[in-house]
């Protein structure tokens, strides 16, 4: 088990909070470090300016080296101490002259070289640096003790510190919340354009893609998923138009066939090209409903009453289903049962339904059509039922109960269920040997604005 998410949004934000926990304890060291180092140089430039300007101040009286401090120097350090002196040492080391507390600081320390020289003492620091008065060589030693109260660096440091610590936290957490609705504008973007491409099928192949508000990123997947959309749509256009060619071709060589039946002489033989002759017509019948399904758009739809509809469709098939020994009855509510579809769909679902229970029924089959109050078509009969152990696989294309017996292509049921998918509707089918079948088309209801001025 990995624990690295799936996600993006989860895999950024977690690489974000880890660059955010690095960055929080890094970044305060780092600028403590760069601050300390400018403190440190500021004071040094600080400690030698002083210094130059006391060696400027050293003048000789009665031939000795004495110091005459320029009022502004003067002013800093004869207030009391906090933390600054000087001492101006001779060659010995004897101070010759120097601040109030210069026996405070540990001037001694300090280094008397050729060249200025910085030194650092326990908490002091300071600056040596070489001046001749005369022929005298002297060291202008200036100090600063970092407790004291002048020394006010290190508070600034700590301080900055303190202040600046939680300002960057907030920053660098907000950065996660700024580019988690950033990311999640985009994913919003592309979820849109997920929902849309699951609603394509095959009667809505014409839908493209929005390509605007995609990231830069994620638009070559919608234009090279639009341009499939348009091979599909082709391909299913040059699909339909090749079978219902066919189909018109085998029709009218079809019924000079059946014509030509007649002439046989022999009633047997001619019974047999009869019922064969039939049985590829009615092949033909369902190819040809299978392409007008292809290309039947939504945009057709109408609101009708589907007790008129299930009239209509039983008067056209009766004289065949009584001719074959079967008997078929309509049960239908005394008011209209207003539904929205496409009425010629409608009607050939109901018509395949109808004349599927005579054809795969023995003669003397009792079929009853039912129109319910909530737009559900039920077509039943008490004949043997649906040799599948799942009703339900008789509604795929090519199925068929007996490949020996039967008369159709397996296109029947698979037919009506395109049929309910165009029209968002539910094919029903309960069945069990010995117990007849019963099909059941639910279409959508017609709302009550369509129904005031029905097509």
């Amino acid at each position: 088990m990995t624990l690295w998410p799936r996600s993006l949004i989860a895999r950024i934000l977690l690489i974000e909070l880890a660059a955010i926990a690095i960055a929080a304890v890094a970044l305060p060291v780092l600028l403590t470090t760069f601050l300390r180092t400018e403190a440190e140089r500021y004071e040094q430039r600080t400690l030698q300016s002083q210094a130059h300007a006391i060696a400027g101040s050293i003048a000789r009286a009665s031939g000795k080296p004495a110091v005459r401090l320029d009022p502004m120097v003067a002013r800093i350090y004869a207030s009391p101490y906090d933390g600054r002196a000087f001492v101006v040492a001779d060659r010995d080391g004897r101070p010759i002259d120097g601040s109030p507390e210069a026996d405070l600081v540990p001037w001694r320390a300090a280094p008397r070289g050729e060249a200025p020289a910085s030194f650092r003492a326990g908490a002091f620091v300071g600056v040596s640096l070489p001046v001749w008065s005369g022929t005298d060589r002297l060291w202008v030693i200036v100090t600063q003790d970092r407790t004291g109260p002048g020394a006010i660096l290190d508070d600034v440091v700590r301080g900055f510190i303190r202040r600046y610590d939680p300002v960057l936290v907030s920053i660098l957490l907000l950065l996660p919340l700024i580019n988690s609705a950033l990311i999640a504008r985009l994913v919003f973007a592309v979820r849109a354009a997920s929902q849309q491409a699951a609603t394509i099928g095959p009667h809505s192949l014409d839908v493209r893609l929005e390509e605007a508000g995609l990231p830069l990123e994620v638009a070559p997947l919608a234009r090279a998923t639009n341009a499939l959309l348009v091979r599909l749509q082709a391909s299913f256009r040059s699909q339909s138009e090749f079978v219902a060619n066919v189909t018109h071709e085998l029709r009218t060589p079809l019924a000079v066939h059946q014509l030509e039946l007649e002439s046989v002489a022999d009633p047997a033989v001619r019974a047999r090209l009869r019922q064969s002759a039939n049985r590829l017509g009615h092949v033909v019948a369902q190819l040809q409903d299978l392409a007008t399904l292809e290309v039947m758009a939504e945009d057709r739809f109408e609101t009708f009453d589907a007790g008129l509809l299930a009239q209509e469709t039983i008067g056209l098939h009766a004289p065949s289903i009584l001719a074959a020994g079967d008997t078929i009855a309509l049960d239908s509510p005394p008011v209209p049962i207003w539904i929205r579809g496409n009425r010629v769909l409608a009607g050939l679902a109901l018509a395949n339904l109808i004349t599927n229970a005579s054809r795969h029924t023995p003669p003397g089959t009792a079929i009853e059509v039912q129109v319910t109050a909530d737009g559900v078509l039920r077509v039943q009969d008490n004949g043997p039922g649906i040799a599948a152990s799942d009703p339900e696989e008789a509604t795929k294309r090519y199925w068929r109960a007996d490949h020996q017996r039967s008369d159709g292509a397996g296109l029947g049921l698979s037919i009506v269920r395109r049929i309910m998918d165009v029209h968002q509707g539910r094919l029903g089918v309960e069945s069990g040997p010995g117990k007849g079948t019963c099909v059941s088309l639910c279409f959508p209801l017609a709302g009550d604005a369509e129904v005031t001025s029905p097509s």
